[in-house]
């Protein structure tokens, strides 16, 4: 990958506080192209975090008035309203493309297509790097249940959890690791949060995820970095 200050990154699950665009940015990256399915992000959140950011890095930036002021003084292009499986960006422009806990709410199919776009969009020299949370988001509601909890509905009882702003696709390390594999990309790194069996798990698991081994069910995340494949290094 080309150093951050001659780099163009990408992110798509942009959310609410933009705290990601304006990390790489106070680190000096060239431009960040920042991208999501809505327009959630919210102007007192990234006023908030730009000045934090601003103060541990030692930078400087001008106020942000509004989101047109992102790109004029932090080098951000927010899109929203925009889908990353059709992001309309030319092809191997992108140096670096991210994305922190947004694949777990993605449907498996379209995973497939985002992947497959930034596979067109990296640049052959460049990286993904996309940080997975596999637990049950439901524990942040009621931390008295397991953070594998959901491995315990079979497809038809799950559904009606299932929601526009709180989809889980339920998707386990392995899966993931094929999607990125199927894409076009060679993983380099894929830090697996390992945790122990749980028992009572085990008794309850759900028919659908009886084929997976226990490491691959209690996996609670990952950090995946993997670059474009070239012809003879497909792992």
């Amino acid at each position: 990958m080309r150093p951050l200050r001659d780099s163009t990154c990408f992110e798509f699950g942009t959310g609410r506080d933009l705290i990601i665009p304006l990390t790489f940015s106070a680190h000096g990256a060239q431009r960040f192209i920042t991208v999501d399915i809505a327009r959630l992000a919210k102007l007192e959140l990234i006023r908030s975090n730009a000045a934090i950011i601003s103060r541990l890095s030692g930078t400087r930036h001008p106020d942000i008035n509004s989101l047109d002021d992102l790109e004029r003084s932090w080098r951000i292009d927010y899109r929203a309203p925009t889908d990353a499986r059709t992001t309309g960006l030319p092809a191997g422009s992108i140096d670096c493309a991210v994305s922190v806990e947004t694949l777990e709410h993605i449907p498996k199919s379209d995973i497939a297509a985002i992947l497959n776009e930034l596979r067109r969009i990296v640049r052959p020299d460049g990286l993904v790097l996309m940080q997975i949370d596999y637990g049950d988001h439901f524990k942040g509601f009621d931390p008295s249940i397991s953070s594998f909890n959901f491995l315990t509905y079979s497809e038809e009882d799950w559904a009606p959890f299932q929601s526009r702003f709180q989809y889980v696709n339920r998707l386990r390390h392995s899966e993931y690791l094929k999607l990125f594999r199927e894409a076009g990309f060679e993983l380099l790194s894929d830090q697996p949060d390992r945790r122990p069996p749980e028992r009572h798990i085990l008794e309850r698991l759900a028919p659908c995820f009886r084929g997976f081994s226990e490491e691959d069910l209690f996996t609670l995340g990952s950090l995946i970095i993997g670059r474009p494949a070239g012809p003879s290094n497909r792992n």
